[in-house]
């Protein structure tokens, strides 16, 4: 989170602004999606389980009709005159049979058997969904008047009075297997009707209408709404009597699907069962008086395709949505921080030495007071700059001037008694040149009030003050001066050199027990000229070396004093880049570097 924090305070405005607005963004089309998603999931499964209900209705409504019309086709079938009539005379014969001792069943004449295939004719396809009907009469035979197998039907139904239901309602069975002469082996079910004579009152036979499972699939086949759904008919045991997989019939649904339907009294039920792309929902309808159950299973993810067309749509547009966010971030902070940038910018110029430079930006909002706060402020700031320029000019030329009046008289003092002394030790030799290097110092120091010379200049004027100080100080020092010819010409600020000079004799040297050693030299280094002065003297503490440079009023000492006046001088008329560098080790040494611009004095 630290580390977070610390990313995200080092980021620019622009950036802030923008990341910020895209963060919010999408973390409320995220939550939007995420709600939507919730909410439709939700929807969705409502509207699955109570269209999955209907569903069973519907299927349990067209089933109903189904049957009832196979059962209405069996009591049409069987109350029909002909067939009456056909197995009547039929009773009769059989009950009657020494009258002919020839007898053959009468069902056995091709004139009873057109009549019969003209009465089931009209109730078998392709009027209607019955496959086959089988008729079985009072001698125990059953017709054979159609596709319908009479041997297996036999077999299923018996052959003898058990095979009648005395109940005189149409009987409809469970699922079974059953063999049609051109079509052999198919899953049918059986609906039986006693056949009463409506005279007599007396039982002459038996019809037996087939209905093809395919039949009673077809039903559910056309109400399915899920493509992956399936549907089951279970009767009362559990067992699938109808199924769009064939190969499920005449199986435990429980071990055919892994499904355990609960127990429940209720005519509906509906409930989720397992887990992840397995879930599945599972709703059933029990279809009243046959004790059977219709069972709808369809996989969640069936259910929640519409979802994930939602999701589609969801996506599509939040993508959009986020980037126009991103279209709209980025010009919003583009606007906001363009002269937040500008004005940075020219803050970056002024901090460059630029002090003229203002911003342009112009506006009444807030960022437009600020430019404008801004300009007023530089343009003080520039007076006041200039207004100390012009101080610290006069200041330097004060303090120069001092410089002068201090050294001038105390060198001129010094030297007239030096000149003394030499005359009274009848060194006249040595007084007339001291007499001379003065005349020389004084007139170069004067340089008709000039205060830019050249340097080939100042270094005759340390020269002569060197050359005074080594008659008074001979046992002290000597020196040597090293000065590459190419920079002889360059400007240099007049009296640079002697307080450098006069500072190394006064406070290094002559502190020395024996005699030091004072060097000067001078390189040119790339656009720069740099004048070493170095004396092997008493050096200086470190502490003092920053005092040296310091202020004026923060130091008293003359030869700070000098030092400071010369560094200020400098910085004064070549810039900060330039002045005095110092560097010194107590005992061993000090090395002042001046460091001047090179400029030959003609471009002065």
């Amino acid at each position: 989170m630290k580390g977070y924090k610390q990313y995200f305070n080092g980021l620019s405005i622009k950036n802030k602004i923008f990341s910020t607005n895209i963060l919010i963004i999408i973390l409320s089309i995220s939550i939007i999606a995420l709600f939507a998603n919730i909410v439709s999931q939700k929807a969705i499964i409502e509207k699955a389980v109570k269209n999955s209900s209907r569903e069973l209705v519907l299927i349990d409504n067209n089933l109903q009709t189904l049957i009832t019309t196979v059962e209405d086709y069996s009591k049409i079938l069987a109350t029909d005159y002909r067939l009456q009539n056909e197995l009547y005379n039929d009773f009769l014969e059989n009950n009657n049979l020494s009258t002919s001792s020839h007898y053959v069943g009468g069902l056995d004449n091709l004139s009873m058997k057109k009549t019969l295939s003209e009465v089931i004719s009209n109730i078998v396809e392709p009027n209607t969904n019955i496959k086959a009907v089988s008729v079985l009469t009072s001698n125990h035979q059953w017709v054979d008047v159609g596709f319908a197998d009479n041997v297996v039907a036999s077999r299923i139904f018996g052959s003898g009075s058990e095979a009648i239901d005395h109940s005189f309602q149409p009987v409809l069975t469970g699922l079974m297997k059953f063999k049609f002469r051109y079509e052999g082996d198919d899953n049918v079910f059986a609906v039986t009707k006693t056949v009463i004579h409506k005279d007599t009152g007396k039982t002459v036979g038996l019809v037996v209408l087939y209905v093809k499972e395919t039949v009673i699939a077809s039903i559910y086949e056309r109400k399915m709404n899920y493509k992956g759904g399936n549907f089951y008919i279970l009767d009362q045991y559990g067992k699938i009597i109808s199924s769009q997989n064939k190969a499920n019939l005449y199986r435990d649904f429980k071990e055919a699907t892994s499904i355990s339907i609960p127990t429940s009294t209720e005519v509906e039920t509906g409930f989720f069962q397992g887990n992840g792309s397995e879930k599945v929902l599972v709703s059933t309808h029990r279809l009243e008086p046959l004790e059977w159950s219709i069972v709808s299973v369809i996989p969640i993810d069936e259910i929640t395709v519409e979802r994930k067309e939602i999701n589609k749509l969801t996506i599509w547009v939040g993508a959009l949505c986020l980037l126009l966010a991103f279209i709209v971030s980025y010009l919003l902070s583009r606007s906001i921080t363009r002269p937040i940038f500008q004005l940075s910018r020219t803050m970056r110029d002024i901090r460059t030495g630029h002090l003229t430079v203002r911003s342009s930006y112009q506006s009444s909002d807030e960022i437009g007071y600020l430019n404008d706060v801004f300009n007023n402020l530089m343009d003080r700031i520039e007076e006041l700059v200039a207004e100390n320029v012009e101080e610290q000019k006069t200041k330097a030329e004060i303090e120069f001037k001092l410089l002068q009046t201090q050294v001038q008289p105390h060198f001129l003092y010094n030297t007239l008694e030096t000149i003394i002394s030499l005359i009274k030790l009848n060194m006249k030799t040595e007084a007339i040149t001291a007499a001379k290097y003065m005349a020389s110092f004084y007139k170069i120091s004067l340089s008709k009030g000039n205060d830019i010379i050249t340097l080939r200049e100042e270094m005759h004027l340390s020269e002569s003050y060197l050359e005074i100080q080594q008659l008074r100080y001979v046992e002290y020092m000597e020196y040597t001066m090293d000065i590459d010819e190419e920079i002889m010409s360059c400007s240099i600020s007049k009296l640079t050199l002697q307080p450098i000079v006069e500072n190394a004799i006064y406070h290094g040297l002559k502190r020395k027990t024996e005699k030091g050693l004072l060097r000067i030299t001078g390189r040119r280094m790339g656009e720069e000229v740099r004048i070493e002065i170095y004396d092997n003297g008493v050096g200086i503490e470190e502490s003092q070396i920053k005092g040296l440079l310091r202020e004026a009023s923060e130091s008293s000492e003359r030869a700070g004093f000098g030092v400071r006046s010369v560094h200020n001088r400098i910085r004064m008329l070549y810039g900060d880049r330039y002045g005095i560098e110092l560097e010194s080790e107590v005992g061993l040494y000090t090395r002042v570097t001046i460091r001047l611009p090179f400029k030959p004095l003609r471009e002065v």
